[in-house]
């Protein structure tokens, strides 16, 4: 059955757990409607007896307790008086005046309002009346009592309701935290995890790193001791070039001393027709050429020994001083033959330049030291060509 509304406020029931018939949750509200609809059925507020089954019975207002077993217009009950009483501080005039309306006063009920069934039960002796008062004073205390208890239950009631409120939060806000805590404990042994991979792979790089350094040194020695080795050679060699160099020259001073000699000869010979016109004197200055002539290309040969040598000695130092800076880790330095070979020959210009640093942003991300001198050597060649041809 629909929900009965009263100056369209809608009351709420609610299925009792026990008896499975609809009970009304009553509170200040739906109070105050059951009055305002009590007082539209029987054009009068309710008293106390009206919602006590108990005291009406008592009193001999049975017709009260019919009135009110009778229920609501939608079939759901009137409140009891406790539930009457208790949104109100536990005074049911409280109530009434909530909803509008004057209290009933306080005193004797009119005889009219017992049945007349009653009626002659009420007229007794005065032992049994003495009695009836006795069974009455007890029957309203164990209405107290019954009212008490009701009170006791009701709050009994609703405190286990405010239990088991408490209980379902309390369980749900319990859920809520230990779902926190695994999601908290799933994050942080993923961020660990993580971090364990990141730190092998670091691990792994700087092995590799290691090992690829350990072989460049590796080489660079061997390559370092090849160096010195050709150095050696070279100085050697050309320790003695200059020692044939100094002996050719020596030998061409000697012969230049000879050919001076021989040219005097000549000339004084040349001054007698006779001894110049002899075959021992013309053989003789014939003689005195060719010697001449084998010692200055004797001579001009050493030279060229010697400057080859010169160059051999050259080259070797330079290779080393390139191997030495390699092996320290310090950039190599060009030479002036090489700076005027890149001006004349490399390439040049703002397309060179550009390509040298990219090369060089590839080599800062790869972190590599060797590669990144290299890629900023390229940067320093494609700089300095450029400026000589402009």
């Amino acid at each position: 059955m629909a929900p009965a509304t009263v100056a369209g406020v809608t009351v709420r029931t609610v299925p009792s757990q026990t008896t499975g018939r609809t009970r009304v949750a009553w509170n200040r509200d739906s109070i105050i409607n059951a009055i305002q609809e009590w007082v539209a059925t029987y054009d009068e507020p309710p008293r106390a007896a009206d919602w006590n089954p108990s005291s009406a019975k008592w009193s001999g207002q049975t017709w009260r307790v019919e009135r009110y077993r009778d229920g609501r217009a939608d079939g759901t009950p009137w409140p009891s008086l406790n539930a009457a009483k208790r949104p109100f501080g536990g005074s049911l005039a409280e109530a009434i005046r909530a909803a509008g309306f004057e209290p009933a006063k306080p005193g004797p009920r009119r005889r009219s309002d017992v049945e007349p069934a009653q009626v002659d039960r009420l007229q007794m002796p005065p032992e049994v009346r003495v009695l009836l008062d006795a069974a009455l004073a007890a029957a309203r205390d164990a209405e107290r009592q019954s009212s008490t208890l009701q009170d006791r239950l009701d709050r009994a009631h609703d405190r286990a309701v405010r239990l088991a409120e408490e209980r379902d939060d309390a369980r749900r806000r319990a859920g809520v935290r230990e779902a926190r805590e695994r999601i908290a404990q799933d994050g942080a042994l993923q961020r660990v995890t993580r971090d364990l991979r990141r730190a092998e792979a670091r691990a792994e790089a700087a092995r590799a790193e290691a090992a690829e350094s350990r072989t460049a040194s590796e080489a660079l020695r061997a390559r370092l001791a090849r160096a010195e080795a050709s150095v050696g050679d070279l100085r050697r060699e050309r320790h003695e070039l200059r020692a044939q160099l100094d002996e050719a020259t020596a030998e061409a001073g000697a012969l230049d001393e000879l050919l001076r000699a021989a040219r005097a000869d000549a000339e004084r010979a040349s001054r007698s027709a006779a001894v110049a016109r002899t075959p021992a004197g013309a053989q003789a200055s014939a003689a005195a050429a060719i010697a001449v002539r084998d010692a200055l290309a004797e001579a001009a040969q050493a030279r060229r020994d010697a400057a080859a040598a010169e160059e051999r000695a050259a080259a070797a130092e330079r290779e080393l001083r390139e191997t030495v800076a390699a092996v320290r880790g310090e950039p190599r330095r060009l030479t002036r033959d090489e700076l005027d070979q890149l001006r004349a020959e490399s390439p040049a210009g703002p397309v060179v330049l550009a390509e040298a640093l990219a090369a060089l942003t590839t080599a800062r991300r790869s972190a590599n030291p060797h590669q990144l001198r290299g890629a900023l050597r390229q940067v320093a060649e494609a700089a300095v060509g450029w400026r000589e041809r402009l």
